[in-house]
């Protein structure tokens, strides 16, 4: 009966097995791990009893899987095991994200509500049909001119300034005014999620036109007649203010962001049939169904470029109009020098995914 006995590396190997078992179920029992997280690990417990049970599971399967030397079978189980955790890992985080972007977002709006009960300008709609969505992220010494900007044109617009969780005095100077609402995030969700704030705020408060208006000082108030009359007269969902339509007159980006611009035009005529010549551009106007549709699902990591797929892939009609735009005079931008590169990278694989997605019109 020598075949039948358990060696000593047998019995440890079998108690430090049942311990990882013990360890894992322990903590499941105690809340500290929730179940749906913890089912890869007790699989791979269960299995690791087997090989301890089990003296020639190894060599069975390395010659089920065509392995020459049998004990390299653990590092295969190993490395795949490590890959489906990284994996589950991944989507807890990214789903954890959003998650924590609806509720920074929503934190942000009940605050503003909650203003609003003590004094009706901070957070109650104003008096127009427009609304100017204005996202700022350290933008103090800007913001004041922007809001004196949008204030100068003749259209009746509200101006809401979507705080990005600056760490400069961007709201304060934004509230002195005495010109804009101001809504506050918590902490830093980036020009996406800042915008699909604004459109939030325009969905619960009835606008029926947003425009998108960076807090940089960039874009010409004077311009936005031009995306109204795309929406209004021509019946645009979407207009974008192009900087390279017209007369080649106003600051144009950087030769290499000239570059990236071109490449986005290229693959996003392949994906949606339409030519669009500044897919970049922050300077939008949106109609009341496009503002529904993107209050859901506007894309947050890189909304301008994901949007007009987005919109398009889902039947929106999206259009172009020649606008000028400033060179920025204070500040500077989060993308220039290897990065830029880095970011054209992301930016192609995440317009490719939104077009290979199917449609959400309708959902």
């Amino acid at each position: 009966m020598q075949y039948m006995s358990i060696d000593r590396i047998q019995l440890v190997s079998i108690i430090f097995s049942l311990f990882i078992f013990s360890f894992i179920f322990g903590l499941v029992k105690n809340r500290r791990v929730k179940e749906e997280y913890s089912l890869l690990w007790f699989v791979m417990s269960i299995f690791f009893i087997y090989l301890s049970v089990d003296r020639y599971a190894i060599d069975r399967l390395g010659s089920f899987f065509g392995i020459a030397y049998k004990p390299s079978i653990l590092m295969l189980i190993t490395t795949g095991f490590i890959f489906l955790v990284l994996i589950h890992i991944t989507i807890v985080i990214t789903r954890l994200g959003e998650q924590n972007k609806e509720l920074i977002q929503e934190l942000a709006l009940g605050r503003l509500q909650i203003e609003s009960e003590s004094d009706p300008f901070k957070g109650g709609r104003m008096k127009a049909d427009i609304l100017a969505i204005v996202p700022a992220y350290n933008e103090e010494r800007n913001i004041i001119g922007v809001i004196s900007d949008l204030r100068s044109i003749d259209t009746e617009i509200d101006i809401l300034v979507v705080n990005d969780g600056s760490s400069d005095a961007t709201a304060e100077a934004a509230r002195s005014t005495g010109e804009a609402i101001v809504v506050d995030l918590p902490t830093n969700l980036g020009i996406g999620g800042a915008v699909q704030t604004g459109f939030k705020y325009a969905v619960r408060n009835g606008y029926q036109i947003a425009i998108q208006f960076d807090g940089d000082g960039q874009h010409q108030a004077g311009e936005i007649r031009k995306l109204l009359d795309a929406v209004i007269d021509r019946g645009a969902n979407m207009a974008i203010g192009s900087r390279f339509i017209g007369p080649h007159v106003g600051f144009r980006s950087t030769r290499t962001r000239r570059i990236g611009i071109r490449l986005f035009e290229v693959v996003n005529s392949l994906l949606i049939g339409q030519r669009i010549t500044d897919n970049t551009s922050g300077f939008r106007a949106y109609d009341r169904e496009a503002i529904e549709f993107l209050a859901k699902h506007y894309p947050v990591d890189y909304p301008e470029p994901e949007a007009i797929i987005l919109l398009g892939k889902n039947g929106f009609r999206i259009e172009e109009a020649p606008t000028v735009m400033r060179e920025r005079q204070l500040g500077g931008s989060s993308i220039s020098g290897l990065t830029s590169g880095y970011y054209m990278l992301k930016v192609l694989l995440a317009v490719l995914m939104t077009a290979l997605r199917k449609p959400l019109r309708g959902r």
